[in-house]
């Protein structure tokens, strides 16, 4: 059975754009409007949006310039009046301290979810450092996510990967549903989206299936024919009577 078109994240796609400068100004300015008038979460997240300009020069995504016109931003809105290293003045004091720590070993080879595997580094008895490095992973992931999903939407890739179903559009894979998972987790951690509106639009995507006491899953297309599909089977089959 085809799937319905997902309103709300379809919408947040269709949003996303602008270059890596412009989305990281956007961060900037989401960050402070978040922090509030609480100085200490301002100057937090500051800092680990300094770490965040820096790696992304270092990716080629900024120049030089933009970094510099970033770091200006974070000063000018640091409340603690802190200042960072630019590229124009050949100093990287800052990123270069041993202060700075290490990203978080991952588990490669399987499915890895980032809750169970920082867990330790965020309790109280590990620091404040545990913490960060999480909360920048998981916005790190989120931009790569978005900037993944420009490219295929513009090249056409996500319509390439699909099972052969009655209604020619249904999404098979455990891979995929995983990713899937994955992705709105983050959103929702990130604020993109409201657990509300994850809930309804999953719920928007099994509107029409009937399950019966055996676990079949039922289905009557647009022509009147109805499709079930036994427990622990992908594909649908027409139903004859």
């Amino acid at each position: 059975m085809a799937k319905r078109k997902r309103g709300g994240f379809g919408k947040f796609i269709g949003n996303l754009g602008g270059n890596p400068y412009d989305r990281l100004m956007s961060q900037f300015e989401r960050t402070v409007k978040q922090a509030g008038d609480d100085d200490d979460e301002l100057a937090d997240q500051l800092n680990r949006f300094a770490r965040i300009v820096k790696r992304r020069y270092e990716e080629g995504e900024i120049d030089d310039e933009e970094h510099d016109l970033l770091i200006e931003e974070v000063e000018d809105a640091h409340p603690d009046d802190k200042s960072f290293a630019r590229l124009g003045d050949g100093s990287d004091e800052f990123y270069d301290s041993d202060d700075i720590p290490d990203a978080p070993e991952l588990k490669v080879g399987k499915d890895v979810d980032l809750d169970d595997l920082l867990q330790g580094s965020r309790s109280d008895s590990a620091g404040s450092w545990g913490a960060d490095e999480y909360d920048e992973y998981r916005q790190r992931m989120a931009e790569e996510f978005m900037r993944e999903s420009d490219e295929a939407i513009a090249s056409g890739d996500h319509q390439k990967v699909q099972a052969q179903d009655p209604g020619g559009g249904r999404v098979f894979g455990d891979d995929e549903e995983e990713a899937e998972k994955m992705k709105r987790k983050i959103m929702i951690e990130e604020g993109m989206i409201s657990e509300e509106e994850d809930t309804a639009e999953e719920s928007e995507d099994d509107d029409g299936i009937e399950v019966d006491e055996d676990g079949v899953e039922w289905w009557e297309d647009e022509d009147g024919q109805w499709w079930y599909r036994p427990p622990d089977e992908e594909d649908w089959f027409a139903y004859e009577e």
